[in-house]
C-alpha cells in the first residue's frame, strides 16, 4: 500500500508548486470526489467577462486512497496546477496545447495528457437475469429499465421459460 493523501497533503503540494512557479493558488479550494472513477483530477473554473475565475481543484478519492504510487499522485496534482497556471495567467482555456505541455515540462512532470496507470476495477450494483425453470444465468445488466424490458418481452434461450432477475454486485 502506498501513501494515503489527505486534503492537507494535496494543498501542501499545490502550495509548494505555486511558490516554485511564482504563481500561488492558496485561495483555490481542494475537493475530493468519490464519484470520479475514470477522471483522476480536474481544475474547475468559471469564465466571466473574458476572465478565468478559479473555482476548485477536484481529485478522485481512488487517486488519493493509496492505490497509486506517490509519483503518479504528485504528477496528477501538479498536472492540475499546470491547468490553473496557464489558464488563469493568460485568461483563456489552454486545454492541452503546446503552451500547457511546455509548462508541465518546466514544472518537472511528463507532458502526456492522459492517465497511463491501470484503473482499479470498481464493483457496481447490477442485476443478474436467470431462467425461471432451470436457474441458469441468461444475462447481466446494470440498469433496471433494461432488466424490466427483458423480463417483460423475452424468454430464456435454454428452456423458453420466463426470465427472473436478482440484484447483485459485479
Amino acid at each position: 500500500m502506498n501513501k494515503v493523501w489527505s486534503v492537507e497533503d494535496v494543498r501542501k503540494l499545490l502550495h509548494e508548486t505555486g511558490e516554485k512557479a511564482g504563481f500561488p493558488c492558496t485561495d483555490v479550494p481542494v475537493e475530493i470526489s468519490k464519484r470520479m472513477e475514470k477522471t483522476m483530477g480536474s481544475f474547475l473554473f468559471k469564465s466571466k467577462d473574458g476572465k478565468i475565475i478559479p473555482h476548485a481543484f477536484r481529485f478522485s478519492h481512488v487517486l488519493l486512497s493509496g492505490y497509486y504510487d506517490e509519483t503518479v499522485v504528485r504528477n496528477v496534482i501538479i498536472h492540475e496546477y499546470a491547468h490553473y497556471y496557464v489558464n488563469v495567467k493568460d485568461n483563456r482555456n489552454h486545454m492541452h496545447d503546446d503552451y500547457f505541455k511546455k509548462t508541465c515540462e518546466s514544472l518537472g512532470i511528463p507532458s502526456h495528457t492522459y492517465f497511463k496507470e491501470l484503473l482499479p476495477r470498481m464493483k457496481r450494483k447490477g442485476y443478474i437475469l436467470v431462467c425461471s425453470k432451470c436457474g441458469s444465468q441468461v444475462a447481466a445488466r446494470r440498469k433496471i429499465d433494461a432488466v424490466k424490458n427483458i423480463v417483460e418481452m423475452k424468454v430464456s434461450g435454454c428452456c423458453h421459460a420466463k426470465i427472473r432477475y436478482r440484484s447483485s454486485v459485479f
